[in-house]
């Protein structure tokens, strides 16, 4: 697809996703199945490929390019042999196929994830110790003579519920809930697997993984595997240590109430995680949350990123924008006042809209042929609420949307920030196992009191969070370490395993409950849950590259150890290299290189083994 009408693709594909309107939506999602379709017959051009085949093989043409130029070639090349242009034209028409088939199955697989309306009804009781504001914007039922509220099983709701819910049947009802929901997204994914595999074998690669890896950092899926076996090794005795740390709270609870102790099961894990973390640093989410309020945090937050980053973050009054609940915001460089993109904020749950968190991309940056510059503008999407702020109201976000906001920002920053001549390498389009790198360098700032200091506020009383607070929340970050990274592990794990393996018949609803039981600890009372059915990364972008949330957690740390320890993490000298060196190349540049050129040397695991106390 080239530069020019790339856009049109990023819009149809947002719409498909953001649109309040369900017509809109399907019909977006019907353009962008075209859109993909007719991209899929373009890489299969005998009469461009013999143009770029020409160029690649003239020594002296190719000599003559500038860096990304060359690299736009030899990508290019790539992707000409990945879709099969050299084989004979049978296989080629298989590939076509398969690709087509894929794309259909990727949308319904979405589609399925974004309709999906389980819903509890649950009475107040059965909520108890779920925070007040939980309530704003519930619909309630009355049913035999009970007041009820209607619950939506959603990633931000089911997370409320299961940290601070006190009734261990509510945490059950509603972890079940969300962990059986799309049952139909798992054989659309068995069908893909399979598919992968065939077109990795057409094209000479034993796996899907083995051909997907084969540009990326890892190269193999052996390395990753070895990987994921040497931080499990490492990682299970400590995740065992914690989790009886928190049986032993859930025993006393039981023994305290005169009921008795069943043992310690998936539902259980956030909540006695929060009374944990809670009790040891005397740090309350609820209180935490007070000095987060929506659509205040975010204005701090921009505040802090200018002065980092050396931008000017300007709102934009009466936007046009898919739905009223959305901001856009203009971003310029401060210095040489020159503009470098737009961000749209879409943080709030709606009816049909994508669940999770993610960046969206409407726009890439390039350098148009009549020397004039093409501007990229992004989605920042979250769902962290039922209603957004009102007058009088903010929405009060908890730690963890502050963690996901600043994750979604470092995406964002990476998209704006980066200036290439070709949106082949604009922004995120990086190697997958170094996607995640400045979306987790952000979210560390989450914890670090310096950055905490310049954001948090009290929604009342405008004043500063307390020390106590700050230093609870940053001693806090690595508690249960071991559990959260062994989830990571695991799902890292069962997607290397189902896109490496031969077999493109492999049960992949068995396989997923068999790791994350023998790896992830997890006990879910013999429960049959499928959890991997909600999981869009398994389908589409990073299927048999998990991977890379460990892999960028890594150089996430070995950067904030090596180059933003102590006063560095304000500096805006190191902020600079960070946007110039890591952010401004996109793709364009290898990306060892350019982590060599930060650091100083080449990137190692230790600082985050050595966080977790390994």
């Amino acid at each position: 697809m080239d530069d020019e009408h790339e856009s049109e693709y990023l819009t149809s594909y947002l719409l498909a996703e953001l649109s309040p309107d369900a017509s809109i939506r399907s019909a977006a999602a019907q353009a962008t199945k075209l859109v993909e379709e007719f991209s899929i017959e373009c890489s299969l051009r005998a009469d461009i490929y013999k143009q770029v085949l020409a160029v690649y093989n003239n020594p002296e043409e190719m000599h003559n390019l500038c860096a990304e130029d060359k690299l736009v070639v030899e990508r290019m090349m790539r992707g000409y042999h990945s879709s099969g242009i050299s084989l004979p034209k049978t296989k080629q028409e298989q590939l076509s196929s398969i690709d087509k088939r894929l794309t259909e199955l990727i949308a319904a697989f979405s589609n399925n994830v974004n309709s999906d309306h389980t819903t509890l009804f649950l009475t107040k009781t059965e909520l108890a110790g779920v925070p007040s504001d939980f309530f704003d914007g519930k619909h309630v039922v009355k049913t035999s003579g009970s007041t009820k509220y209607v619950v939506p099983i959603t990633r931000h709701q089911t997370a409320i519920v299961l940290r601070f819910a006190t009734l261990e049947s509510t945490r059950r009802a509603v972890h079940i809930a969300s962990s059986t929901r799309c049952p139909k997204n798992i054989p659309l994914l068995q069908e893909a697997v399979k598919l992968r595999l065939q077109r990795a074998n057409l094209l000479g690669f034993s796996s899907h993984a083995h051909f997907t890896l084969e540009d990326l950092m890892a190269k193999r899926p052996e390395t990753v595997q070895n990987m994921l076996e040497d931080l499990q090794e490492q990682l299970t005795p400590q995740a065992k240590r914690e989790l009886a740390q928190l049986r032993y709270l859930k025993h006393a609870d039981a023994e305290a109430a005169g009921v008795p102790f069943t043992g310690l099961y998936d539902w259980d894990l956030d909540f006695y995680m929060r009374v944990a973390v809670e009790h040891k640093h005397r740090v309350k989410s609820t209180e935490v949350k007070q000095y987060f309020a929506y659509p205040h945090v975010i204005g701090r937050i921009f505040t802090a990123f200018e002065d980092l980053l050396g931008l000017r973050i300007a709102k934009v009054d009466r936007p046009s924008v898919w739905h009223p609940s959305v901001d856009l915001y203009e971003i310029w460089d401060a210095k040489s006042a020159e503009f470098l993109g737009h961000c749209y904020v879409d943080l709030f749950q709606r009816a049909g809209k994508f669940t999770g968190a993610a960046t969206f991309q409407l726009r890439s940056g390039f350098d148009r042929a009549d020397g004039t510059r093409e501007y990229p503008a992004v989605a920042l999407v979250t769902n962290f609420a039922l209603l957004p702020p009102l007058p009088n109201k903010p929405v009060l976000l908890g730690h963890a949307s502050v963690k996901t906001l600043l994750h979604e920002l470092g995406h964002v920053f990476h998209n704006i920030l980066s200036q290439c001549k070709w949106t082949m390498f604009h922004g995120t389009r990086v190697p997958r196992d170094a996607v995640e790198l400045p979306s987790q360098t952000l979210e560390s700032l989450a914890w670090n009191p310096n950055f905490l200091r310049r954001i948090a506020m009290h929604y009342q009383t405008g004043e500063p969070i307390p020390d106590e607070l700050v230093m609870g929340l940053g001693a806090a970050r690595d508690e249960f370490a071991g559990v959260s990274l062994l989830h990571k592990v695991f799902r890292a794990a069962y997607d290397i395993a189902i896109y490496s393996s031969s077999d493109g018949n492999l049960d992949v609803g068995k396989l997923y409950t068999e790791m994350e039981r023998s790896i992830e600890l997890a006990n879910t009372d013999n429960v049959n849950t499928h959890g991997l059915s909600t999981v869009r990364h398994f389908m589409r972008g990073y299927d048999s590259r998990y991977y890379a949330y460990l892999w960028g957690q890594a150089l996430t740390a070995d950067m904030l150890a090596t180059r933003f320890a102590g006063t560095n993490i304000d500096s805006p000298q190191v902020w600079a290299e960070y946007r110039n060196i890591i952010l401004k190349p996109g793709g364009s540049r290898d990306i060892m290189a350019q982590l060599v050129e930060f650091l100083g040397r080449k990137p190692n695991s230790k600082a985050l083994l050595k966080s977790v106390g390994l």
